[in-house]
């Protein structure tokens, strides 16, 4: 039964905290990690498995308020959304205490069971730490649980452009729109302003052909010049026919902590280290920002050497994982 108020639940919440923090050091992670389920069980209780509408999220800020003014160490505001898909994951399962409980908080957002338990398998037997996992995870295609709906991964294929009349007179003339502003004229008349053409190269040549759909307009490879700051890259890309823009692209629904700050400084630092010069990129972009950047969604792979059908099916989903690390 759902309480009217909080306090009651506030408090067997927080005496849990407190004997982790007491029994953590008898047990390893037994402790840390039974404990847990347990403020899972109480959240599953209260939510009825269910915490997306407004008035059920307005109680869970509550009662993240009132914790943390009495919970001092180990609680941060995501806390007990972690603990609740933990045991949403895990109740009445067998744990390997050989994982942490950042490799559980990790697992318990894998959203295919099967892919979760591989994982939880392999994590154990090749003594991954949480960096391994999370990037198995999220190379799984499965990690974000719920989150997955709110993305949508730059799936389509390069070199897609559309015919356009770009001329100020009256002229027939047509031409490729290649994105940014950017066109180059056609010379085949057997092509109509509105269709959509694929390119290729093939012995040294640019060619196109004729394709139905529009679905991979916008859909460019590139080369990572520099970070810009926590949410923004400079960007080399790929037009095809030889051709290369340098443009800003400002990831899609991400917004980094401003620089001058102390988390903004090191979001930027952190992004400098897990992207360097010369990363090579699948973006699509969208609309231009009042500033002028492009908006664009980034998949990547840590990996030196890969081939493009490998990124663009294997590739890291650059927005959403930011996204997930700045949500509180």
């Amino acid at each position: 039964m759902k309480r009217d108020n909080t306090d009651t639940l506030v408090q067997e919440i927080a005496s849990i905290f407190e004997s982790i923090r007491e029994n953590t050091y008898k047990g390893g992670n037994r402790f840390l990690l039974t404990g847990h389920l347990e403020i899972g069980s109480l959240l599953n209780r209260e939510f009825n498995s269910y915490i997306l509408d407004v008035k059920s999220k307005q109680r869970m800020k509550t009662l993240i308020e009132k914790i943390d003014k009495v919970v001092k160490m180990n609680f941060s505001k995501r806390t007990l959304y972690y603990a609740l898909k933990f045991y949403q994951a895990y109740h009445g399962k067998k744990l390997d205490y050989r994982l942490s409980w950042s490799h559980y908080r990790i697992l318990s957002s894998v959203s295919n069971q099967d892919v979760r338990n591989k994982l939880e398998k392999e994590a154990a037997k090749n003594d991954w730490n949480r960096y391994v996992l999370e990037r198995k995870a999220r190379e799984s295609g499965y990690y974000g649980g719920s989150r997955a709906g709110k993305w949508n991964r730059p799936e389509g294929e390069v070199y897609h452009y559309k015919i356009v009349n770009k001329s100020m007179d009256l002229s027939k003339e047509l031409w490729l729109d290649l994105g940014f502003h950017c066109y180059r004229k056609l010379d085949k008349q057997n092509l109509k302003e509105g269709e959509f053409v694929r390119l290729h190269f093939e012995k040294k040549t640019w060619g196109f052909k004729k394709v139905g759909a529009n679905s991979f307009l916008y859909h460019y490879l590139g080369i990572l010049e520099r970070i810009v700051d926590g949410d923004t890259l400079l960007v080399q890309i790929d037009l095809g026919f030889g051709l290369t823009t340098r443009q800003k692209i400002r990831l899609l629904g991400v917004s980094a902590p401003e620089l001058g700050t102390s988390e903004g400084d090191a979001t930027f630092e952190s992004l400098k280290e897990k992207l360097k010069p010369g990363t090579g990129l699948l973006i699509r972009t969208h609309l231009q920002d009042k500033y002028g950047r492009y908006l664009g969604d980034v998949l990547y792979l840590l990996k030196k050497e890969f081939s493009y059908e490998t990124l663009r099916t294997k590739g890291i989903h650059l927005n959403e994982e930011l996204s997930m690390k700045f949500e509180s």
